[in-house]
Formats: C-alpha cells, sequence, structure tokens
C-alpha cells in the first residue's frame, strides 16, 4: 500500500500524538497559574517544542530512508558492540513503556463506553478493536483516519466554543499569579501536551523525507495543538459550571447536557487519535528493530495494552504513565547530541541556523529537564 501522506495528513499524526496528552488539564492550571502568565508560558512551550521536533525531524531526515527513533539514535549516538547493547535497552524500555501507555488509553476509552451503556468487557473490547484495526492498515489508512478524525474534533470544538459564548458564566483570571510551584506544573504539561516524538519519524517517512513538507507538517501539527489549547482553554474557564481537573468535565457541564454527550465523543477521539500514533510508532520500531512480518509486529504492538487492561493491572499502569514521562525525558537528552552530529555530517536541512546553535540546543534542552521537574510537582 502506498504510504506517501499529503502535508496536512502527516500534520494529523502529529497532532493525535499530542491531543490526548494532557490538553484537558491545562484549564484547572491555568485556573490557578493566572491566564496571563500561562500564556506566555504556553508561547515559550511551543517555541522549545517546535525546535525540538525540528531537531529530531532533521535527524530522522539525515540518518536516512526507513529509520525510526531509535535507529535514528542507533546512527549518530550508539556505534560499535557496546552501542547495540544500549540500543536493545532502549528498545525493551520504549516498547515496555508505549504498550503501557497503550493501555492506559484503551482502559479511559472504555470507561466513556461503559459510561454509554456498554458491559465493561464489550467496553474494552469494543474500543481496543477501533483503535487496532485502523492500524493494522499501515501508515496511509492511519494518516487518512488522523485527518478525519482531527477534523471531527476541530468541529466538535468549535461547536463548544460557540456554546459557550452562549454560556459565558465566570471571569476569566487575568489578574492572577500562580505561585512558582503553580507556574512550574502549568510549564510541564503545557511542554508535555506539545510532546509528538515518535509520530515524527513517520510523518518524515509519509513524505518522502521532502524537507519543506516535513517543516510545514510539524509546524501546523504542533500549531493545531497550540489553538486546540488556546480554544479549549478560555472556553473551559469562561464557561465551566465548575474548574475540573479534566476540562471537559466542568465545561460540557457548564452548557447542557448535549455538550455532555459532545464532550465524550471528543474524549474518545482524543484517545483513538494518540493510541494510533502511539501503535504504529511502536509497530514500525518493531519491525525495524526484529524484522519480523509487519502483522506480526502490528498484534505485538497492540494486543497486549488489551491484556493489560483485561489483568485490571491498575497500579501497574499508573507507574509506567510515569515512565512515559521519563522516557520523553530521555528522548530529548538523546535528541541534542544526536542532533549535534547530524549537522556536523549533513549541514543544515530543516532549521536555520539561529535556531540550531549551541546556546539554543542548551536552551531546548534545559526547557525539556524543567519539564520533567514541573510534572513532578504537586500543588
Amino acid at each position: 500500500m502506498d504510504k506517501k501522506l499529503t502535508v496536512w495528513q502527516a500534520a494529523c499524526i502529529i497532532t493525535g500524538y499530542g491531543v490526548g496528552s494532557g490538553i484537558m488539564t491545562l484549564p484547572y492550571l491555568v485556573d490557578r497559574s493566572g491566564l496571563v502568565p500561562s500564556l506566555l508560558i504556553l508561547g515559550v512551550s511551543f517555541f522549545f517544542s517546535y525546535c525540538m521536533h525540528m531537531m529530531l525531524a532533521e535527524i530522522a531526515i539525515g540518518s536516512g530512508k526507513g529509520s525510526q527513533i531509535i535507529s535514528v539514535f542507533r546512527t549518530y549516538l550508539f556505534r560499535g558492540p557496546r552501542g547495540s547493547i544500549f540500543v536493545g535497552g532502549l528498545f525493551i524500555l520504549t516498547a515496555l513503556v508505549l504498550v503501557t501507555n497503550l493501555a492506559a488509553y484503551v482502559a479511559g476509552g472504555a470507561e466513556i463506553f461503559e459510561a454509554a451503556g456498554f458491559d465493561p468487557l464489550v467496553a474494552k473490547i469494543l474500543f481496543y478493536a477501533i483503535a487496532a484495526a485502523v492500524v493494522f492498515f499501515g501508515l496511509k489508512v492511519l494518516g487518512v483516519s488522523e485527518a478525519v478524525s482531527i477534523t471531527v474534533i476541530m468541529v466538535i470544538i468549535g461547536v463548544l466554543a460557540c456554546a459557550s459564548l452562549l454560556n459565558w458564566h465566570n471571569t476569566l483570571p487575568w489578574g492572577i499569579i500562580g505561585a512558582p510551584n503553580e507556574l512550574l506544573a502549568f510549564f510541564g504539561m503545557a511542554m508535555f501536551s506539545f510532546v509528538a516524538f515518535f509520530s515524527v519519524p513517520q510523518a518524515v517517512e509519509g513524505l518522502d523525507r521532502d524537507p519543506a513538507k516535513v517543516r510545514k507538517a510539524v509546524l501546523l501539527g504542533l500549531g493545531l495543538n497550540l489553538v486546540f489549547i488556546l480554544v479549549i482553554t478560555f472556553c473551559a474557564l469562561g464557561s465551566s459550571a465548575r474548574i475540573t481537573e479534566l476540562g471537559i468535565i466542568g465545561w460540557s457541564e457548564g452548557i447542557g447536557l448535549w455538550a455532555q454527550i459532545l464532550g465524550s465523543a471528543f474524549t474518545v477521539l482524543a484517545m483513538l487519535t494518540t493510541y494510533w500514533s502511539i501503535s504504529l510508532a511502536l509497530s514500525d520500531i518493531i519491525k525495524e528493530q526484529t524484522k519480523l512480518h509487519h502483522r506480526i509486529c502490528w498484534l505485538i504492538a497492540t494486543l497486549p495494552s488489551l491484556i493489560l487492561v483485561l489483568l485490571n493491572l491498575g497500579g501497574f499502569l499508573e507507574i509506567m504513565r510515569t515512565a512515559g514521562g521519563l522516557i520523553a525525558i530521555l528522548m530529548a537528552i538523546m535528541v541534542v547530541p544526536a542532533f549535534r552530529r547530524c549537522r556536523k555530517a549533513n549541514g543544515r536541512i530543516l532549521l536555520p541556523d539561529l535556531l540550531a546553535s549551541t546556546p539554543m540546543q542548551v536552551i531546548v534542552l534545559i526547557a525539556f529537564l524543567l519539564m520533567a521537574v514541573g510534572s513532578a510537582v504537586s500543588l
């Protein structure tokens, strides 16, 4: 099957990865941090995330055809016999973390189906079947599915935003400046909401490593998430019956029952798009590292997520979701030195020299380390 993607489809794969990663928690954090500081932090977070994802895209282009994120690091960081040991360890850790993150999305999607009246077992199997089936057909079908789903999400958010203007109950927190720990917590979650590392190689591959198209896809993909964050945050703060930790709950309550139903549809789609992006990335990583048939790799990437949910390993999944944040930090730490070697070997591919300078690399890396600190802050 043709793996070529349009720029829009590639951007939606990047957006789909991030749209389920904490966006709905941001209104609650903005309410505590204050709107003006949060907007400034959000702009900074978008800029640093754009730089990091462009670095990753550049090394994916420069490393050669078919390179997923693990092989990218093998090319530029882990060479020789000892390098194979590091790559093997990184592969196992990545697979374990991504599978358990996928299980969290199966569990979350199943909860929505259960609330709609499905039997708990049926709900889990149904969500898994919908999520895994799309990945079975590969990159092109996933790109089309992501594009359709992101378009539907845009419509849902647009409808809820219009309804919010008619149900504006609250004063926005313009004059609030949160405590340092609250601002740091918001920065951590804002940065995390843009993280789409594992989907970048898919976008690069689908766009046939065309630098101009990849540049547009990364900017558009992250930009869509920025727009979603801004619209959801303003509308949830203005029309929520109560500011809840999961923003869609209080937001839809403030509008009415139909909005709660629409909010549930948004949540399911957000979880599906993230599941698709993560599981395709994992399937491709497994195929590249093991050379197994792509259908077997698909099964290895997706089926354990259902098994973990059926075994009800809630505590284990909670631990591994934390590990998911840690591996994002690990990836960020490795991107910078890999990018430096890529630049030395290939010259400029994507980023302008100013954004690729050593001081900027250091600042971006510090930003991602602060993301880890912010994610661990208790409010």
